[in-house]
């Protein structure tokens, strides 16, 4: 199968990429169907002349064909100068094509690269998407006749390639000499050196991609880091991060991937197999719905977190390319960072509560349909300056006082494990759903299973100490303690 992959690179470059019925012929049984279905080849229009087989001179000739006698099948033939009317097998006039945009779509779904292709010149040049390659964020494109003697013209003429910041380009032949290449060349790299093609399909060796692009890089990565395959008009307010101990799950606009901490990028690289402080914050986030407040941040990584959160950016944005503006902003107004994305660990969601907070210094309302607000009364302490009169003298002084104030946080159902995949509300969330469309009261039976699941959720999200529900036997309703609203 790969010697036959390096004929159709090989193909690839003839100013018609075509394959003979003779040729497909003497491909092993199955293998044109695999090709076509894999949408590398395509067959096309039959051939209206075709090499004489009668004899050994190699000649082509026209093809005649004949319909009579009335109902008889149609019959092909050409002239012989040696034989004179041959017949000919009607498969031999078959023919196949290379389909290079079936090649773009291949190379696209195999690389699992970001946004929306298209063709940059008809017939030669593609652009595919973008990855991450050697931690750096790559556009991909592909490439056919960079050996012909108009490939610098065609170059010249690819506006999206010439505008790319960081190029990769896939040459469905020949690699062309530097020379054709109007300014710094970028990385050509012949698809017939890392294509596979397999039962699921074409497969790109993406670690033999990173090593040539590692080349003279002091550090390369042992395990290659996956990109996601970012819809294209994807925001940071589409995706969803789910973090476990070991792996995470990337969801955005319908598409899903599950990638290990390796994978990912996270490995912390002088211990290998262990994830990085990078995941440690990344985990935080999730514990924390997306908000992380100075002072939730683990010791070691506190003294440098700007920076921390700086490189978590940079990795975020080569996990996730082709998605602009901020995905960690910071606010000013609660000195937090906050995630543009939802994030959720497997560990459960805790509430930065204040402490000594109970049940009635909590608000919960409705926010849309699939996400609720929580906010907690606290009291905040903060240095008043002032002056003081001693003997006919002003001193300046500071002293402490108090003021109002509130913790607040959005969480969505699934976020806090009260939805499924698809937002559906499961059984506690839907008893959260009754109660906060009854402002707080709900009728249901003491040993509701729904309300005592609930319970337990909000009760270790809070932190706060007894049930966030009191049963009235009389009526047989539930009353939270806490403020509850619809959102109205």
């Amino acid at each position: 199968m790969s010697d036959l992959l390096v004929a159709l690179w090989e193909r690839a470059d003839a100013r018609e990429p075509r394959f003979s019925g003779d040729e497909v012929s003497a491909w092993a049984d199955g293998v044109a169907k695999q090709l076509t279905d894999c949408g590398l080849v395509r067959q096309v229009d039959n051939a209206e002349s075709v090499v004489c087989d009668a004899c050994a001179g190699g000649h082509v000739e026209d093809v005649t064909f004949i319909k009579s006698p009335h109902g008889a099948p149609v019959r092909a033939y050409i002239h012989c100068p040696e034989h004179g009317r041959v017949r000919i097998n009607l498969n031999r006039l078959k023919q196949w094509e290379v389909d290079f945009t079936g090649i773009a779509k291949a190379v696209t779904r195999a690389l699992e690269l970001a946004g929306d292709g298209g063709e940059v010149v008809a017939g030669r040049v593609w652009f595919l998407g973008k990855a991450t390659v050697a931690a750096k964020s790559r556009e991909v494109f592909l490439a056919r006749g960079l050996t012909w003697e108009d490939a610098r013209t065609i170059l010249g003429a690819s506006a999206r390639l010439n505008a790319a910041k960081s190029a990769i380009v896939f040459a469905a032949g020949e690699v062309p000499p530097e020379g054709i290449w109007n300014g710094d060349p970028p990385p050509v790299v012949a698809l017939k050196t890392m294509a596979v093609l397999g039962k699921d399909g074409l497969t790109v060796d993406r670690g033999h991609l990173e090593s040539l692009l590692s080349s003279g890089r002091k550090k390369v990565a042992t395990v290659p880091m996956v990109s996601f395959p970012t819809p294209a008009g994807t925001a940071w307010s589409d995706v969803r991060l789910t973090v476990t101990e070991t792996e995470l799950r990337v969801e955005a606009k319908g598409k899903r991937k599950d990638y290990t901490f390796q994978s990912a990028g996270f490995e912390e690289r002088r211990t290998k197999n262990t994830p990085d402080r990078l995941w440690g914050l990344l985990k935080t986030f999730g514990r924390c719905g997306g908000v992380v407040p100075f002072k939730a941040v683990d010791a070691d990584i506190r003294t440098n977190l700007k920076q921390y959160i700086s490189d978590l950016r940079q990795r975020l944005a080569a996990l996730l390319p082709g998605i602009e503006g901020e995905s960690i902003p910071y606010e000013q107004k609660d000195k937090s960072y906050h995630t543009a994305f939802k994030v959720s660990c497997e560990d459960a969601l805790q509430f930065l509560t204040p402490l000594g907070a109970s049940w009635t210094n909590v608000s919960i309302a409705a926010n849309g349909g699939t996400s609720i607000r929580i906010a907690v009364l606290s009291t905040e302490k903060y240095a008043v300056s002032g002056y003081a009169d001693k003997d006919d003298d002003s001193t300046h002084q500071w002293e402490g006082a108090e003021r109002e104030g509130s913790v607040e946080r959005t969480y969505d159902l699934r976020m806090l494990g009260l939805a499924d995949d698809r937002d559906r509300p499961n059984r506690a969330g839907q008893a959260l759903v009754a109660v906060l469309s009854g402002k707080g009261t709900v009728s249901r039976k003491e040993n509701d299973k729904g309300m005592a699941e609930l319970c337990g959720v909000l009760t270790k999200l809070m932190g706060i100490d007894g049930s966030p529900f009191e049963f009235a036997p009389l009526g047989e309703k539930w009353v939270a303690l806490f403020d509850a609203g619809d959102g109205s």
